[in-house]
């Protein structure tokens, strides 16, 4: 055929006829089971190189066009079909990672990403997008059998390689950029609500499972410690921190001499007053930790003809200013020292 001429609408006809009849041919049926002529044998580079020209400058035979209805839903009726075979799935897995154990393969695909900037930069996912991500990650997340079988390929991977940031360390600038985006992320008065709230479920259930240890030497109970030793008080002589009262309650602070217990008590995990006035609302562990609090107190009140004195300082409290509170345990120390004073003489 005389290049640049076109075939007549009775030729295509008659092509397309042909074809057609070819195709519904018992030969071609017998043929269907024959290897192809050129399996295995890869193209060399000239007919490579003339391929990709001829090719250069056409358009996509289906650029600007869109599928039908029925053609999409054919297409997704055969994928499905496809991806749901077990057989077509380990294929596909094997192959995936016969390519991927090639060095050259993993060389080439790492220079081709270099230097090349994310389609997505500069861009933000539209709430639509969001929503369907969203959902899809749910469906996936809670489905066990995945769970269970992402699981298992993360504790392969990390048995078989090894992190690639172990053995180093973060640039200053890489740090700095990290430090920042953190601080602009927790900047956000509700990201913080939201992590606090997850981190207290997450404690929550760990004390109900029995497996969360107990809480000692809290970051109040530190700064009362600091700011005691600052004052010049001598620990284990002035003070004791985590004293054992009569081997049965552990104490906070304890001044023997002047007979005073100190106890730092969590806004949350003893229910704050200020914060959770209304004792309908509280969480099981917080009713639970105030029945503990008020048999605790009553005991050590009661113990050597009530002699002990009791003194709550609240974590708010301290956060807020240290030393006043640590001005209010020195008051009682001074009246518990004048009230000696008085017995005495």
């Amino acid at each position: 055929m005389i290049k640049g001429s076109k075939h007549s609408k009775e030729t295509k006809i008659r092509l397309s006829e042909f074809n057609k009849g070819f195709h519904s041919s018992p030969r071609t049926e017998f043929k269907k089971g024959l290897v192809p002529w050129n399996k295995g044998i890869p193209m060399n580079e000239e007919t490579k190189k003339k391929l990709s020209n001829s090719h250069k400058g056409k358009p996509a035979w289906n650029k600007g066009k869109s599928p039908s209805q029925e053609s999409k839903k054919k297409m997704s009726e055969a994928q499905k079909k496809r991806t749901s075979n077990p057989e077509w799935k380990k294929r596909q897995s094997e192959m995936i990672k016969k390519v991927w154990l090639n060095p050259e393969i993993r060389k080439r695909q790492s220079e081709s990403h270099k230097g090349q900037i994310s389609w997505m930069k500069g861009k933000k996912h539209s709430p639509e997008s969001l929503l369907k991500m969203s959902q899809s990650h749910k469906n996936v997340s809670s489905n066990l059998e995945v769970k269970k079988r992402m699981s298992q390929a993360q504790r392969k991977r990390f048995e078989k390689e090894i992190p690639w940031m172990k053995g180093k360390k973060h640039s200053p600038e890489t740090r700095l950029k990290i430090i920042e985006s953190i601080k602009k992320v927790m900047s956000n008065p509700e990201v913080r609500k939201k992590n606090s709230e997850r981190n207290r479920k997450n404690i929550l259930r760990l004390y109900e499972s029995g497996t969360f240890p107990r809480q000692e030497n809290t970051k109040p109970e530190r700064q009362i410690k600091e700011e005691l030793l600052k004052r010049r008080y001598i620990e284990d002589e002035d003070f004791i921190h985590q004293y054992k009262f009569m081997n049965k309650f552990m104490c906070d602070f304890c001044f023997p001499q002047q007979k005073v217990i100190v106890e730092v008590y969590g806004d949350f995990w003893h229910a704050n007053p200020k914060k959770y006035p209304i004792s309908s609302k509280l969480h099981p562990h917080q009713i639970k930790d105030i029945g503990r609090d008020k048999s605790k107190e009553a005991y050590i009140r009661k113990v050597d003809n009530g002699s002990w004195t009791y003194l709550i300082l609240w974590e708010s409290d301290i956060n807020k200013n240290v030393s006043e509170c640590v001005d209010k345990i020195e008051e009682v120390l001074a009246e518990k020292k004048t009230d000696l004073n008085k017995r005495f003489n």
